[in-house]
């Protein structure tokens, strides 16, 4: 009798051990797993300094909100972490994940990023107790960096002068990469999926003088970042292109569209989407250039 006696007290735990088993868990990953402050790796050379409106910097990597784990994955992104873990404290946080490295949205985050930093392929887990693990292959290896660099100080040395206005600098260097780069239709005849072109990459451009609307984007961005002027690049459902930040306005800069193809074969140079407003682009009606006005708000 006195055995059983003993055993009751444990049944009465055991008991309320199931019954409230959701908030003891819950009271567990607060006030033990999310109590331990997560850290970022130290920051790599090409982590961005500008403010957007769409992203922001965080310290607090407990998100709450789909915002704030956009903000998170950014922060991870622009930082050129190549792993990382961090925890959602929402209910919908998995829904979330699964969009935003799914589908189109954290391709939009990328477009935030220095193109060094970009993802090449992106693996996510997420667990029950709401920690997300996230490893990323990125798109631009060291020794890949190291031979666009140099090719950019080239370049730059060659057509940029102190005296010149970042205006006239943005345009010396969009004439050059037009001049010097064919758009790659071997490519798209070809009927090609394969990430790894160069076409899809600043050295596109910038070695094989061949480019994808991704390589004309990458290659402007990273003679705007070393020029230190704000810039990202907007994508659009089967576009991307520059969005710059001079004389305290943002412009479009695409120059894919000022470098077309012409049936006899004949280079031209235009400067139809040279620094032009968001009402210009609308203008035009390419079909091309409809991209998510909540994501890139300063261009709306």
């Amino acid at each position: 009798m006195k055995g059983w006696l003993a055993l009751i007290p444990l049944l009465i735990l055991l008991g309320l051990t199931i019954v409230y088993q959701e908030d003891i868990s819950k009271f567990i990953v607060q006030k033990i797993v999310y109590s331990k402050k997560i850290y970022l790796k130290k920051a790599n050379n090409y982590v961005l300094d500008y403010n957007f409106m769409y992203v922001k910097e965080t310290d607090d990597f407990i998100a709450n909100d789909k915002q704030e784990l956009i903000n998170i994955l950014y922060t991870f992104l622009n930082n050129g972490n190549t792993n990382f873990y961090f925890y959602c404290d929402y209910d919908e946080c998995a829904n979330d994940i699964g969009t935003l490295t799914d589908a189109n949205e954290l391709i939009n985050i990328n477009s935030y990023i220095h193109p060094y930093n970009n993802y090449r392929r992106v693996f996510v887990t997420y667990n029950s107790f709401g920690k997300v693990e996230i490893n990323i292959e990125k798109s631009y290896n060291d020794e890949v960096i190291t031979a666009i660099d140099k090719k950019i100080d080239k370049i730059m040395s060659e057509i940029l002068t102190d005296d010149m206005t970042d205006k006239e600098k943005i345009i010396a260097i969009h004439n050059y990469i037009v001049k010097t780069t064919d758009y790659d239709t071997e490519y798209l005849e070809a009927n090609l999926n394969d990430i790894d072109n160069p076409s899809h990459k600043a050295i596109g451009p910038l070695y094989y003088h061949k480019a994808l609307c991704g390589g004309y984007a990458d290659a402007m961005s990273l003679f705007l970042n070393k020029l230190k002027i704000p810039n990202y690049r907007i994508s659009s459902e089967n576009h991307i292109w520059n969005y710059v930040y001079i004389d305290n306005n943002w412009y479009h800069l695409d120059l894919t569209w000022d470098d077309p193809v012409t049936d006899d074969g004949s280079k031209l140079v235009l400067d139809n989407f040279l620094l032009i407003t968001t009402e210009q682009l609308e203008k035009y009606h390419t079909g091309y250039h409809t991209y998510d006005k909540s994501i890139y708000l300063e261009a709306r």
